[in-house]
C-alpha cells in the first residue's frame, strides 16, 4: 500500500529527501542499531517514523513516541510490525511505565525544547536499571557560532561541554561519538580490528585529533553501566546525490540557458540591427540616381 510523505518543513526528517540530511540521521540509527539486538527500546522524538522501523528489525519492541499527532498517525499507517508501536507524547511526559525499556534512542531532539531536565529525569524513569540511552544534539560552537547560522526550529542548543555535564547529571557513565559530513579520504583496516583516528589538513599543517575533527552533531552514550563499544565508521552516497553537487548542477544548467538566452539577444539585435543601417543607405542610393 502506498502511503502520502510527510511534508519536509526542516523540522523533521522525511525519508523522501537525500543528500546531506539523510546521510546524517540514517548514520545515526546505525550506529544506534548495534546495541537494539534483542532488547525493547524507546526511540523519543520518533518523528515519521523511519528510525523506529529500523531499529524493530533487530529489536525485541520499539515504541516510537512523537508530540506531533499527524507524525503518529502517519508513522502508524506506514510502518506496521509485531513489534512496532507509535504512541503520542512529550519529553517531559513519556507515556511508558516506569522501568519499562532498555535503551532509549533520541536524535535531534532535545534542541527543540528547553525542558531538558524534565526530559533526562522521564528517561531515567523509563529505563530500567543499568539502561543505556543514546542521544544525539548540534554542537552549538560548530553547528550555530561558527557558521552564523540560526535554525528557527531550535529553541536551546548546548555547547559540548553543557551537553557532557547535562549527561553526567543522571548517569554515572556516559562517551561521546562526533559526527560531519566530510570531504576527504578513509583508509580503515579490512580484516581486524583497528584504532580510527581523525586527521586535518590546514595549511600545511597536519594534526592528529581522536574522532572526528570539529563535530557538527555529538551523540551521547549515557548508563550507569559499562557502555557499550559502538563502531564508528563511514556512510558513503553517491557523490552525484549531495546537495553540493546537485547546486552546483543546477547552477551550472542555469548559466548554460543564459548563455543560449544572451546568443539568441546578440543575432536579434545583429538583425535589427543590419536593417537600419542597409536599409536607409539603399534609399539614399536610389535618391543620388
Amino acid at each position: 500500500m502506498e502511503f502520502g510523505a510527510l511534508a519536509f518543513t526542516g523540522e523533521r526528517y522525511v525519508p523522501e529527501v537525500g543528500g546531506t540530511i539523510e546521510m546524517e540521521h540514517l548514520h545515526r540509527y546505525l550506529l544506534a542499531k548495534q546495541v537494539v539486538a534483542g532488547k525493547e527500546v524507546l526511540d523519543m522524538a520518533s518523528g515519521e517514523g523511519y528510525g523506529s522501523a529500523m531499529l524493530a528489525q533487530s529489536a525485541r519492541k520499539v515504541t516510537g513516541v512523537d508530540i506531533s499527532q499527524e507524525a503518529i498517525s502517519h508513522a502508524q499507517m506506514k510502518y506496521q510490525r509485531n513489534n512496532l508501536e507509535y504512541r503520542l507524547g512529550s519529553c517531559a511526559a513519556i507515556p511508558l511505565a516506569d522501568a519499562s525499556v532498555d535503551i532509549v534512542v533520541s536524535f535531534e531532539t532535545i534542541e527543540h525544547h528547553t525542558e531538558h531536565e524534565a526530559m533526562m529525569r522521564e528517561i531515567k524513569r523509563v529505563l530500567r536499571p543499568g539502561g543505556l540511552l543514546v542521544i544525539s544534539s548540534p554542537e552549538k560552537l560548530e553547528y550555530s557560532d561558527k557558521p552564523g547560522y540560526n535554525n528557527e526550529h531550535h529553541v536551546k542548543e548546548l555547547y559540548r561541554q553543557e551537553f557532557d555535564e547535562l549527561l553526567g547529571l543522571y548517569f554515572k557513565n556516559r562517551s561521546m561519538y562526533g559526527q560531519r559530513i566530510v570531504y576527504g579520504s578513509a583508509i580503515l583496516c579490512e580484516d581486524r580490528k583497528s584504532p580510527v583516528g581523525g586527521y586535518e589538513l590546514i595549511d600545511d599543517t597536519l594534526s592528529v585529533i581522536p574522532g572526528v575533527p570539529h563535530p557538527v552533531y555529538l551523540i551521547g552514550v549515557a548508563s550507569d553501566e559499562d557502555l557499550p563499544l559502538l563502531t564508528g565508521g563511514t556512510l558513503e552516497q553517491n557523490p552525484n546525490d549531495a546537495y553540493l553537487v546537485q547546486g552546483l548542477v543546477a547552477q551550472i544548467a542555469a548559466l548554460n540557458r543564459a548563455i543560449v538566452e544572451r546568443d539568441e539577444r546578440i543575432i536579434g539585435l545583429q538583425a535589427s540591427t543590419s536593417w537600419k543601417v542597409t536599409r536607409p543607405l539603399r534609399f539614399l542610393g536610389r535618391i543620388i540616381r
